[in-house]
């Protein structure tokens, strides 16, 4: 069901940037563990007078002046989200629709590649380019803990499943995107409603931590069910990647039952 073909232009057409977001999402990584080494001793007296407001520190987490507390806040950090979100939203909206929008779509359904083999292949092509930064985030990380000696401080464990996680939350967002790039003729939708699940669900997220009463709506937040600071503590997260992964089932099923039994009206 894969087309080779498609995924290798595919490919070649967006390493150069894909090179790019995974080398700043490196930098980025690796920033985290020298920050903690450089200023956590300061940091952690900083915490200890009191001087930081309570919800501001609901918000990072419990002892966000850790080296665990660094590496979780720089993964939630919206610098990182948008260096991850670049593929599985803005690609992915654009993926299909703009293809539509330039008239070339018509093109690659004259080859012998059919629709489902087409959604297919551009989900596992945004899901591959989000995994490669995925993984340059995780490498950083562990690079800097490395050069500046508190690696020991780092679960292995613990720091692999949280770039499972952190996948699993970029394909969810992807198969929501690609499902709506496949709905509509112009690209201009699909962002929007890519753009409405990242900002409104960022700040359900955000809400509920610094206000318990509204605690309620973070449920409702993708951004819930990823929590470095408690993956890295060791806490089982299996459900939260099992919610993220059928949120990407279900819009995967929808796209690909919608896709196939649309009309293609000529362009205008």
């Amino acid at each position: 069901m894969i087309s080779g073909p498609l995924l290798r232009h595919t490919w070649r057409g967006n390493r150069a940037r894909v090179g790019f977001l995974a080398l700043a999402m490196g930098v980025w990584a690796f920033l985290m563990p020298v920050i903690y080494a450089t200023f956590g001793v300061q940091m952690e007296a900083l915490l200890k007078s009191g001087i930081i407001p309570e919800a501001f520190l609901r918000l990072l987490g419990a002892d966000p002046f850790s080296l665990s507390g660094a590496v979780a806040l720089g993964t939630v950090h919206p610098v990182a989200l948008g260096l991850q979100l670049v593929y599985p939203v803005g690609f992915a909206a654009f993926a299909i629709a703009g293809e539509r929008q330039r008239g070339t779509l018509e093109v690659l359904l004259a080859r012998p590649v059919s629709r489902r083999s087409v959604f297919l292949t551009l989900f596992v092509a945004v899901v591959a380019f989000a995994a490669l930064v995925t993984a340059a985030q995780l490498a950083g990380t562990v690079l800097g803990a490395a050069l500046y000696d508190v690696a020991g401080q780092l679960d292995p464990g613990a720091l692999a499943f949280l770039g499972l996680n952190t996948l699993a939350l970029l394909a969810a967002l992807a198969a929501v995107c690609l499902a709506a790039s496949a709905s509509f003729d112009r690209p201009s939708t699909p962002l929007a409603i890519g753009l409405v699940v990242v900002i409104a669900g960022y700040v359900l997220e955000v809400l509920g931590t610094l206000w318990p009463d509204a605690a309620f709506l973070q449920p409702y937040s993708p951004f819930h069910y990823l929590q470095p600071l408690e993956i890295l503590a060791g806490r089982d997260a299996t459900t939260d990647a099992l919610i993220l992964a059928a949120v990407a089932a279900v819009a995967m099923g929808i796209g690909l039952v919608r896709f196939p039994r649309r009309d293609l009206a000529a362009p205008s």
